[in-house]
């Protein structure tokens, strides 16, 4: 009798073990599925798009992308006036710290408006001579001045991608004006694009599947088990 009950514990802790297999093989299972199938959506998909026109992502993808042809010494520029356009927007920033910024890029000094016979020195003078909000407001526009900015800038890639896009075919077509060279950072911000949205759908997808999987193998595990308690 004792041998007959040993035997039947036995058995269920085999069952239970091959269905708790089963659980972790099921969710093993789903994750592989779900992120195959996340990974092949996110990459095939036009991610980049919103509304049927390119994305703000998309444009900053390209921003990046101009931004990596430019020259060390303008890379150099261009980190400068995007930290002194930081230093613009902060309130704690004093005009002297804005003005030893300017004085310090190219870039930013070659962009004051000088009146007739005003070197950057004495130009300087006269627009810091003014209240800090007034300051601040004229120096607003210096960044649309600078010749880096505007090779790099937001609004640099959107003029790129808004020329060579076809809104027709959804779709982007190098228009006659664009260098061979300026329509090759779209297309590899397309495919970094695809790349960031497969791994993420990948993610998403694995996760999904895999609880997806789990969940199956759990409850056919609950089943298992109240059939054995009624037996």
């Amino acid at each position: 009798m004792v041998g007959s009950v040993s035997s039947i514990n036995s058995a269920n802790k085999t069952n239970t073990k091959s269905i708790r297999q089963k659980t972790i093989d099921k969710g093993q299972q789903g994750l592989i599925l779900g992120a195959g199938i996340g990974a092949i959506e996110g990459y095939t998909r036009k991610s980049w798009l919103k509304n049927d026109k390119p994305n703000d992502t998309f444009v900053k993808q390209v921003s990046k992308e101009m931004e990596k042809t430019l020259e060390p010494k303008e890379k150099s520029e261009l980190t400068k006036v995007n930290k002194f356009f930081e230093a613009l927007l902060d309130y704690r920033t004093e005009p002297d710290e804005l003005r030893q910024r300017i004085e310090k890029s190219s870039e930013l000094s070659n962009a004051i408006i000088k009146k007739e016979g005003e070197t950057t020195e004495v130009a300087l003078d006269r627009i810091f001579k003014q209240d800090k909000p007034e300051l601040k407001k004229e120096l607003r526009h210096l960044q649309e001045r600078t010749v880096v900015d505007k090779k790099a800038n937001i609004y640099a890639a959107k003029n790129l991608v808004k020329k060579n896009f076809n809104k027709e075919t959804k779709s982007f077509e190098k228009a006659n004006e664009t260098s061979k060279e300026a329509f090759a950072l779209i297309k590899k911000s397309i495919k970094k694009t695809r790349i960031k949205t497969a791994v993420k759908d990948t993610i998403v997808g694995g996760i999904l599947l895999g609880i997806g999987g789990m969940l199956i193998g759990a409850n056919e595990l609950s089943k298992k088990q109240k059939q054995q308690k009624v037996k």
